[in-house]
């Protein structure tokens, strides 16, 4: 059965947070027709306060076919987020109807500051959600009521679904093709769109070498570089310390109020970038790396991929691969 997305739109409505989720479920629905299953994937609809042509944040002109109030019950209400999403919220009629047209939705889902529109509606009250790093704390302070997870890709509370900024929507949405047509076709359709990953919903937003190079400033570089090269080794708080010239507990102190995260974590998480360019540049056996990051042994480091990305070393390296070979062709 053909499931029924409507998409709201308004002016200045980032592009990426509309038109991903959109390539998403068409990919999904041509495939699905290309497998002779033609009554199943999604009919998908625009709806605006005003139809006609809606001009979002990049230039790019979407026809809204469908008016707010006259359009039908669907299995998913779709919010996308925009750099201002004021005028949307301070348009009370605009507001009014947008809550009607949640309430007689089966699912909603918002994109990034999206979670705004859900907010001033009352429908994320007493609910954990999710939106852009950036707005989070915005996003807290403006509705006391939602409880704001600023670090999660995509949150699922009931038939409420809220998704962190720019291509976490993509990564909401492949979660939703798994929910209704299986982990298979969600990999495929992935695959076909040529992503890094699959991403789940409790992964961190943040690109993780970044954010270490980052964290580890001017004080912990030397360290961070002698990190790089022994992560085979044993490296426990003495062992750092010892490098920096510092106490073993004056050492963690300094180091965790400097980067904000454990040094034991902060070694956990340069292992995991370790492993990850180890299983799709190497042949090797995951019990070869997981030696070779210094997890020492395999089921150390599955338990560690799967805390932080959803899915198994195995997983990952079948994925990374496959795609590459879709990006070769």
């Amino acid at each position: 059965m053909l499931k029924t997305i409507e998409i709201f739109l308004y002016p200045g409505a980032d592009t990426i947070d509309v038109t991903g989720p959109l390539e998403v479920f068409s990919v999904a629905t041509e495939m699905l027709k290309r497998s002779g299953v033609s009554t199943k994937g999604y009919r998908i609809s625009f709806s605006a306060l005003h139809p006609g042509n809606i001009r979002l944040a990049s230039g790019l002109d979407v026809v809204a076919s469908k008016h707010l109030s006259t359009a039908s019950r669907s299995d998913y209400f779709l919010i996308p987020g925009a750099m201002d999403v004021e005028p949307v919220l301070k348009d009370k009629r605009l507001i009014d109807l947008l809550r009607q047209r949640c309430a007689g939705s089966k699912r909603v889902v918002s994109i990034c500051t999206g979670a705004f529109i859900l907010a001033e509606i009352g429908m994320l009250n007493g609910l954990r959600c999710t939106t852009h790093w950036a707005y989070a704390e915005k996003l807290t302070q403006r509705y006391p009521k939602v409880s704001v997870d600023a670090d999660a890709i995509y949150i699922e509370q009931g038939h409420v679904y809220t998704s962190a900024g720019i291509t976490a929507g993509i990564d909401l949405s492949l979660a939703l093709v798994e929910r209704d047509f299986g982990e298979k076709m969600a990999m495929d359709v992935a695959r076909s769109l040529v992503l890094y990953m699959r991403r789940s919903g409790l992964q961190s937003q943040y690109s993780a070498p970044l954010q270490l190079r980052e964290k580890a400033g001017a004080a912990f570089a030397q360290l961070h570089d002698w990190l790089s090269d022994h992560l085979e080794r044993s490296l426990n708080v003495e062992t750092l310390a010892e490098q920096v010239v510092m106490s073993p507990r004056h050492f963690a102190r300094v180091f965790s109020a400097e980067t904000g995260i454990t040094p034991a974590k902060y070694v956990e998480l340069m292992r995991l970038e370790r492993a990850k360019i180890l299983l799709v540049s190497t042949s090797s056996s995951l019990s070869a790396i997981a030696s070779q990051t210094g997890f020492l042994r395999e089921e150390r480091m599955r338990r560690v991929f799967i805390k932080r990305l959803g899915i198994t070393p195995g997983q990952y390296r079948i994925h990374f691969a496959e795609s590459g070979v879709l990006q070769r062709q």
